[in-house]
């Protein structure tokens, strides 16, 4: 099969993009483009391309110290930054409808395709900001598009260990701001951030409205606002998949592995090798969070119980919700730790209204295949 497609990857912030972006960079005659939504290709140069590697991140990626963003060399604007790139691309409407028009977008991603193009390569865009706008698009670049789904948990654990201190991460900081913009969940976001935002001004300036007035939430703010998003997320973006890969199961089943290579394969003509795909340890040292009762919470908040276990919902998110909640065993939560809490919550967010404790279905043994 000829290389004629444009492959999308999206997912959410620590759920293996970077691991599978570098196996899609290992072929030849791909350019594939790191987190293109970025803010700071808007302030890109040469120089700064060369300094950035996933050796010196921190973040545990793999690559070695090949520069993260070499494949934007060839777009470069002389005056600095990519071209046509506007930095309020990064989380400006995320949550874009497939109908929407969205002229500045489409041009620069129609940038990025040419520029690899006219060098006889297949453009790959991996990018952890693109599920709310996976249909947008699909409807607008056709393309194969691979959505990248992780155990909620384990996700919301990965970015929440790389605190330094107990302030947020800017993962979090942007689950917060991507949370307060999502349309027609208001009420939602005032419950559970307890603060409504006004979302005007630029990025930077929402994240430092939501940095000043969440930067003492406890941790269940976060592990929720974090859900809320993560739901909403995958219930615009599975319906264009053309591919869900299952992370988890990737590291752990060579089996699993290889049928994703095919199905890969079939679907753009691109063979990236997973053999090495290793799943990292558990985070053994949770928050003392009660997760189970804490994500009922979002579901019912939201009014989600038919998008998760109704008939026609995707099997994949039952599976990634239950099985995950049932299997982490939260932390002792004594006393002091629920007084810190409960201030806390006075402080950065509201306390949710304890939801009834609704079994979800016991539909766990459902399958879930990777094509849909």
């Amino acid at each position: 099969m000829s290389h004629t497609h444009t492959v999308f990857v999206h997912s959410g912030w620590r759920c293996s993009s970077t691991y599978v972006w570098h196996r899609f960079r290992a072929l030849a005659g791909v350019r594939a483009y790191y987190e293109p939504w970025h803010e700071q290709l808007a302030r890109l140069t040469a120089r700064t391309i060369d300094v950035e590697t996933p050796e010196n991140s921190g973040l545990r990626h793999p690559g070695g110290t090949e520069p993260y963003l070499k494949e934007f060399e060839v777009v470069l604007d002389p005056a600095g930054g990519v071209r046509r790139f506007e930095p309020g691309f990064a989380l400006d409407r995320f949550w874009i409808e497939p109908e929407a028009s969205d002229l500045a977008q489409q041009a620069y991603v129609e940038e990025l395709v040419a520029a690899a193009r006219a060098r006889g390569e297949t453009p790959v865009l991996a990018c952890c900001r693109t599920l709310g706008r996976a249909g947008w698009l699909k409807r607008r670049f056709g393309g194969f598009h691979v959505v990248l789904i992780r155990d909620p948990v384990q996700q919301w654990l990965s970015f929440y260990s790389l605190r330094k201190r107990p302030r947020p991460t800017y993962f979090e900081l942007c689950h917060y701001v991507l949370l307060s913009e999502m349309a027609g969940c208001g009420d939602v976001a005032r419950t559970l951030l307890g603060h409504e935002f006004d979302g005007r001004g630029t990025l930077d300036d929402r994240v430092a409205a939501v940095r000043r007035h969440l930067k003492r939430a406890p941790a269940s703010v976060s592990f929720q606002a974090f859900l809320a998003v993560w739901l909403r997320s995958y219930l615009k973006a599975l319906p264009d998949a053309d591919l869900v890969v299952d992370v988890d199961r990737l590291a752990r089943d060579q089996a699993y592995a290889r049928e994703v290579e095919t199905a890969i394969e079939a679907g753009c003509g691109l063979k990236p090798d997973f053999s090495d795909c290793r799943a990292p340890a558990p985070h053994g040292i949770a928050p003392p969070i009660a997760w189970r009762k804490a994500a009922r919470q979002v579901v019912d908040l939201m009014d989600l119980h038919g998008a998760i276990v109704g008939p026609q919902a995707p099997p994949i998110l039952f599976r990634k919700l239950a099985p995950a909640f049932a299997a982490v065993t939260p932390a002792p939560v004594g006393g002091l730790t629920r007084l810190g809490e409960a201030l806390g919550g006075l402080v950065g967010g509201a306390a949710v209204a304890r939801a009834p404790a609704k079994a979800y279905a016991a539909a766990a043994t459902r399958t879930d295949g990777s094509r849909r």
